[in-house]
């Protein structure tokens, strides 16, 4: 609990704050036009996702592009956490095995350099939002919720990716496998109701599912109504944090003998 406090120090905050900048500057190469490219795999997904299944399954869906471009950006930002979390101490092994600091830290640093290219597209999504005259409600005062969650879930399954990509690496071709398993249970491309009488269990069960929708029914997207309890949510989302930050610090003394 002393190292948990620990992190809220200044010193720690602007160590966490270097490392986001650096991490940014590395994923991008530090240029614009590599940032602005970054983009460029949505912007693809958005077409093809349109050409072959925007006419099928979210026919009679008003602002089906809104729709399907929340669902593709929300897909990829756990795309990019499970990628940045199995390479988090691997790709940054010399900062690791160099220095003494509190190593969550780089996790931490690692889910903000996903997160905030995460967040200029939801930016430029609400932008496209306003283009179509989507209507601004109140439940847009739940966006900073939705997000601080989201973030904090994030952050948990980094800690625990992170542990993954050194002490079992042979459980990621396994994870990888999953993981697209579990996509084809997400309403990335289609209604939830398109699954029928189990969608209700399955979307129950696929956290992911919850923020793509959350986030659609704040931005008026989501072509169906539903209800979400924020306060269940944001603290299902500390309890991913918590246990992956415990799984982290059980098994950080492991890291540097494995790296």
């Amino acid at each position: 609990m002393k190292r948990f406090r620990s992190l809220g120090r200044p010193q720690a905050v602007e160590l966490c704050r270097s490392l986001l900048l650096t991490e940014l500057s590395l994923m991008e190469q530090g240029t614009l036009l590599g940032f602005l490219l970054s983009f460029a795999n949505n912007i693809l997904m958005l077409l093809v996702f349109h050409l072959l299944f925007v006419n099928r399954f979210l026919d009679g869906v008003p602002n089906s592009w809104v729709y399907l471009l929340l669902g593709i950006v929300q897909w990829n930002l756990y795309v990019n956490v499970s990628l940045a979390g199995f390479s988090c101490m691997v790709y940054r092994q010399k900062i690791v095995m160099g220095y003494s600091f509190p190593r969550e830290l780089l996790v931490i640093a690692r889910t903000g350099a996903v997160f905030v290219p995460y967040l200029v597209e939801l930016f430029l999504i609400l932008c496209v939002a306003r283009y179509f005259r989507m209507p601004i409600t109140w439940k847009y005062l739940l966006l900073p919720v939705m997000l601080a969650a989201q973030f904090l879930f994030c952050a948990g399954l980094c800690s625990l990716f992170a542990i993954v990509g050194v002490l079992h690496r042979n459980v990621i071709p396994f994870w990888n496998v999953m993981f697209r398993l579990i996509s084809f249970a997400t309403p990335i491309f289609y209604l939830p109701g398109h699954l029928g009488p189990l969608a209700n269990l399955i979307y129950s069960w696929n956290p992911f599912t919850i923020y793509m929708m959350w986030v659609r029914d704040i931005v008026g997207a989501n072509g169906f109504p539903i209800h979400f309890t924020a306060w269940k949510i944001a603290a299902g989302s500390i309890g991913v944090f918590l246990l992956g930050y415990t799984a982290f610090r059980a098994a950080e003394c492991k890291i540097g003998d494995s790296l």
